[in-house]
């Protein structure tokens, strides 16, 4: 037997990825976000897609900088990831606020976050508006992961990626967490 699930919550049931965090700069403002609205789109060339809200100070600084960095975050970083989410970077350095270290990208002026486990850098190839949100398309122009945690094409077991479940439920190697 199924139940229905109202239609303003089916995305709860695909939106498993794993949760990053998205770094965007422009002129002096840097900016942290919360995502989990990402997918691969492209193997030639290498491209990635996230999807943020227009609203967002996130967009408007992609927009205007037209580069980004996903970062993947570590289980051990969700009290981080998840004050990343409460505030907008307009009216708070959310790096100061979460205790994250920006640090230089090898090929964009984004910053990269030191504490976590794996960097995307990206330049805006495309964009469309899907609803309330932009999808940004991103050539990948580097990627690093901690040699210990990512083996040849593939996390390790104790890598502890984070995964959103819908609300504030999130899960990593078989545990469930509700914050």
């Amino acid at each position: 037997m199924k139940k229905e699930v109202p239609i303003s919550k089916a995305y709860h049931l695909i939106n498993t990825g794993c949760v990053l965090l998205i770094t965007s700069a422009h002129e002096d403002k840097k900016n942290v976000m919360t995502l989990a609205w990402q997918t691969p789109v492209s193997v030639k060339p290498v491209l990635v897609g996230i999807a943020v809200s227009k609203s967002h100070f996130t967009t408007q600084l992609i927009k205007g900088s037209r580069e980004f960095t996903i970062n993947i975050p570590g289980a051990e970083l969700l009290e981080k990831v998840k004050k990343c989410g409460m505030f907008s970077g307009r009216e708070v350095d959310k790096f100061r606020e979460a205790n994250l270290t920006p640090v230089s990208g090898k090929n964009v002026k984004v910053p990269l976050i030191d504490e976590c486990i794996g960097h995307i850098e990206c330049k805006v190839v495309n964009e469309h508006i899907t609803g309330d949100h932009v999808f940004f398309v991103g050539e990948v122009i580097a990627a690093y992961a901690r040699e210990d945690l990512f083996i040849s094409t593939s996390w390790a077991e104790d890598a502890s990626l984070l995964h959103h479940l819908g609300g504030k439920t999130y899960y990593t190697n078989g545990k469930i967490y509700t914050t």
